[in-house]
């Protein structure tokens, strides 16, 4: 039996944060209700589209049920009340006030249902004077100093690989404070309020550049810490044909066998001179030959630590995850089947058999319309 079965969520997020973490609720076998604004939420209208309907859409919110409804007419709210009655986890992602201007708050459900979870998740938290201030994933990481820490050649501050502050900021600290929470309201008969700032949870991840300046009492400046460019050991080195290889040699062990591959001099492997120097002297002979020389070297070696800079395809690729049945090959582009990626929940935990599809607006309206 999977662990969340018999969990119903009320899920009133949005785009990625939200939504992503309540995927994760349904791969654990929680029911979540999408409650969407008339029209459907945003993300449903962002390209590209298969067969009519977002891609983006539905692998954030397979398995899911969605209804639709104006929260702002008094006989749907009712019905909502009704429905938090026999949920368990709320999860929203408007701004401070907006739920308690539809008299959906936390401290009006909770006297209706004493074991909710109600999660909130924004960019700055319910109190302080951001609160109101609206943001996105690069806003956070600008203000939390993390995207001064790697920049180009000339200065400028690199855009994201991906949705750091979203993701690790906001999807995944609301999946584990739900979890607890749910805990916490088996164990205590009541449940509680979580406070999901995106902007705050950045501050675990910036653990070296406060390291750094706790102890000069100054910021680090770009590309100068040991794991965003300022070591030999853990650095991104050109090849022949301008692709990349890797490098996180940080053990000793890992080092010197990189070292005893690329055949560096003894100046490199003893490192007798500046990190500055080593990559240089590393850049040449790394730059002397082709990507897939290196890839053929390092791909034999089991301690090492270096590979190539593969495109986003080699996910799909990748015949390390097609052995281990996870490929995205099936999950993508198999026919007549519904686009999906995995979540982090473990596949023993979800054991899914069936593909899950995205709802279609308002396809499970009749959970309030018979309330």
């Amino acid at each position: 039996m999977k662990p969340l079965k018999g969990i119903r969520v009320l899920d009133f997020s949005t785009l990625l944060p939200g939504p992503l973490a309540t995927l994760m609720l349904v791969d654990a076998g929680a029911e979540v209700i999408k409650v969407e604004k008339i029209g459907g939420e945003d993300l449903r209208k962002s390209k590209p589209f298969i067969k009519g309907n977002s891609l983006l859409f539905s692998i954030l919110n397979r398995g899911k049920k969605s209804i639709e409804v104006d929260l702002k007419n008094e006989k749907n709210r009712e019905k909502i009340l009704k429905l938090v009655k026999s949920s368990d986890v709320l999860v929203e992602q408007f701004r401070p006030g907006v739920m308690k201007r539809l008299g959906l708050d936390w401290k009006t459900l909770k006297k209706i249902n004493k074991k909710l979870v109600y999660c909130s998740i924004t960019g700055y938290g319910q109190s302080g004077p951001k609160k109101l201030v609206a943001g996105h994933d690069i806003n956070y990481l600008a203000e939390s100093g993390l995207l001064s820490l790697s920049t180009d050649k000339n200065g400028t501050p690199i855009l994201p690989n991906t949705q750091i502050a979203d993701i690790a900021g906001g999807s995944y600290p609301a999946f584990m404070n739900i979890i607890l929470g749910l805990l916490l309201a088996i164990r205590k008969g009541s449940g509680c309020y979580l406070d999901i700032s995106m902007y705050e949870n950045m501050i675990p991840l910036a653990w070296l550049g406060l390291a750094h300046y706790t102890y000069h009492k100054k910021s680090p400046s770009e590309n100068s810490l040991h794991l965003n460019g300022g070591f030999h050991r853990y650095f991104i080195y050109e090849t022949s044909d301008k692709k990349f290889i890797a490098l996180g040699a940080l053990e000793d062990k890992f080092w010197h066998r990189f070292c005893e591959i690329i055949r560096a001099p003894n100046s490199v492997v003893f490192e007798k001179e500046k990190p500055s120097e080593i990559i240089k002297k590393i850049q040449i002979i790394i730059n002397s030959k082709t990507g897939s020389f290196w890839k053929k070297k390092f791909s034999k070696e089991t301690n090492v630590c270096c590979t190539l800079v593969e495109k986003v395809e080699n996910l799909i690729k990748d015949p390390h995850l097609a052995e281990k049945k996870l490929s995205l090959k099936s999950q993508l582009f198999k026919k007549n089947n519904t686009p999906h990626i995995n979540t982090v929940i473990d596949r023993k935990i979800k054991e899914q058999k069936k593909i899950q599809k995205a709802p279609l607006l308002a396809e499970h309206n009749y959970i309030i319309n018979k309330l």
